[in-house]
């Protein structure tokens, strides 16, 4: 990596020169001074676009919806794992946020395609969160936003089942509901335990629950009505997303879905809460009872990078009993698909959020789409099928989207149209930002950023800035909130849109910002931002 990063800083070194050295024959006396007033001038360095593809990680709760903001853990691993480094072009061991999001990108260095795609997988951890595992591969350069959906360890839907006495055992069982339009009751979890362990269980007090099996009988025959219960804490509502899977020995790409993951809360006997198996256990089985069975279903555990599916029956030993039930579809998945060409009246950066259903109504994808308009965007990982996409309302700069009905996933050319809300106006943003201790050094960033009506509260509006430049639509006479990460925190701004008549900035600030107006009509905003955090230190200048 310390080679690449070399590759980095020697062109953006070649670039400064080029500036600094061509086209005026007196600036080579002294590149740093102003040639007609002779002050000393800023050293700019200036973001290339080198990296092709950066990559937004959104942690999400899924019981929630809302970005995790307590310290995440995130760490890759995989064939490609040492190609995802950050804007200063470092590789870490792990990366650590507590707001809910990571940005980073991939070496641009780094070759890949749909043949040869970049192939590494995701892990995330956050305490009170089950580990996140998700194999990521990517055909296609571009900005890439991916939501990973923790699920907590507890706080889902709680479910108790009752046992019912089958001879030698007490068996319990539930139908699956998912949280998913129109999905029903498409799966069953079982639940079994014997007699003859039954009765070493062990209550709080450390005594055993019953001295035999026939004493066992006569309390559930005197007291039948929930005698014996199994409480579970069960989350749902996971969006499936293509992931690496196990099918007969071999590795494959699959468009794989938590149907949902239970942790048991507790086991009662007779009114006494179960504390030790003593030896004993709890077999758990499932079966599929939809009308079309998934390629895979069944229990998933990680096998190296990949998801080991299988309805086999489960032996559990200790009440630490947590599962995660999944199915997965092997066939038909695009590395490339068909393509998005969004077009708008207004012209302005974009970050649209989508999610995809299936003819079945079932959702299938969650996705992003970003760019300036007019933009082409091609699918990728996308199952062989006809398909919704439903554009989230979630950008305040924006009308509702109408759906698009998608004929293939997999192929085709398909036109959004976004309309631009009312009251909102064009503006140019152009963002020089200096690191802090070091004024002759400034980045012009390509970034993702976000930005909202002060103290609104209104969902942050995404925008993607190329070269500290980007196309924005904003309400006029409004002060506007801006922000950007860098590496594990917010770098935050402020900006006014109110003007004079001649386009000039009214509004103090604690940045130098100006405003001058161009010549289609529109307003450019210029902001000087000095970075809060140690940008040159961590790009090592």
């Amino acid at each position: 990596m310390k080679s690449n990063l070399l590759k980095y800083k020697n062109t953006l070194l070649s670039f400064i020169l080029l500036l600094l050295f061509s086209g005026c024959g007196d600036m080579f006396d002294n590149p740093l001074k102003d040639k007609e007033t002779g002050e000393d001038i800023n050293l700019l360095i200036v973001d290339l676009n080198i990296f092709t593809t950066p990559m937004t990680y959104k942690v999400i709760d899924v019981a929630s919806n809302e970005q995790i903001t307590e310290e995440a853990r995130v760490w890759f691993t995989g064939t490609n794992a040492g190609d995802i480094v950050t804007f200063a072009g470092e590789k870490e061991s792990e990366f650590l946020t507590s707001q809910g999001q990571l940005e980073l990108t991939v070496d641009p260095y780094v070759p890949f395609s749909e043949s040869s795609p970049l192939d590494f997988t995701v892990h995330v951890e956050v305490d009170g969160y089950q580990t996140f595992t998700q194999n990521i591969q990517v055909n296609i350069e571009g900005t890439k936003t991916y939501e990973l959906y923790l699920s907590p360890v507890s706080g889902g839907d709680e479910e108790t089942l009752n046992g019912e006495d089958s001879g030698d055992s007490f068996i319990f069982s539930v139908f699956g509901v998912t949280k998913s339009a129109s999905v029903g009751k498409d799966y069953k979890v079982n639940y079994k335990i014997l007699k003859e362990d039954l009765i070493n269980f062990k209550d709080a007090s450390g005594q055993t629950l019953f001295g035999s099996v026939e004493e066992l009988e006569a309390a559930a025959k005197a007291s039948p009505t929930g005698f014996i219960q199994l409480t579970f804490d069960i989350k749902t509502g996971f969006p499936a997303a293509t992931d690496k899977v196990l099918e007969n020995g071999s590795e494959k790409v699959a468009l794989f879905q938590r149907l949902e993951i239970g942790d048991l809360v507790r086991l009662t006997v007779g009114g006494r809460t179960v504390k030790d198996l003593n030896g004993g256990k709890i077999s758990q089985s499932c079966t599929y009872t939809g009308t079309t069975a998934p390629d895979l279903f069944g229990f998933a555990s990680t096998i190296g990078d990949a998801w080991s599916i299988s309805a086999v029956t489960v032996e559990h030993y200790n009440l630490n009993l947590s599962y995660i039930l999944a199915s997965a579809s092997i066939d038909d998945i695009c590395g490339i698909g068909g393509t998005l060409n969004f077009s708008s009246n207004s012209k302005t950066s974009f970050s649209i959020d989508a999610d995809i259903y299936n003819s079945a109504g079932q959702l299938i994808k969650t996705t992003n789409f970003k760019g300036t308009f007019p933009q082409s965007i091609t699918l990728e990982n996308v199952p062989n099928t006809a398909a919704t996409i439903v554009f989230r309302d979630n950008n305040p700069a924006f009308k509702a989207i109408a759906s698009l009905e998608v004929d293939n996933l997999c192929s085709g050319s398909y036109n959004v149209d976004v309309e631009a809300e009312d009251g909102y106006v064009e503006y140019l943003i152009v963002l020089k930002a200096f690191c802090s201790g070091e004024p002759t050094i400034a980045l012009a960033p390509t970034y993702s950023a976000e930005i909202r009506i002060k103290d609104s509260g209104d969902p942050w509006q995404g925008i993607y800035m190329k070269g500290g430049v980007v196309d924005i639509l904003a309400k006029a006479n409004e002060d506007y909130e801006i922000r950007f990460l860098w590496q594990e925190n917010w770098e935050h701004d402020e900006f006014s849109t109110d003007f004079d008549a001649n386009g000039n900035y009214l509004n103090s600030s604690t940045s130098n910002i100006t405003s001058e107006t161009m010549d289609d009509g529109r307003i450019k905003i210029l902001i000087e931002h000095l970075f809060e955090q140690d940008v040159c230190d961590d790009l090592n200048w």
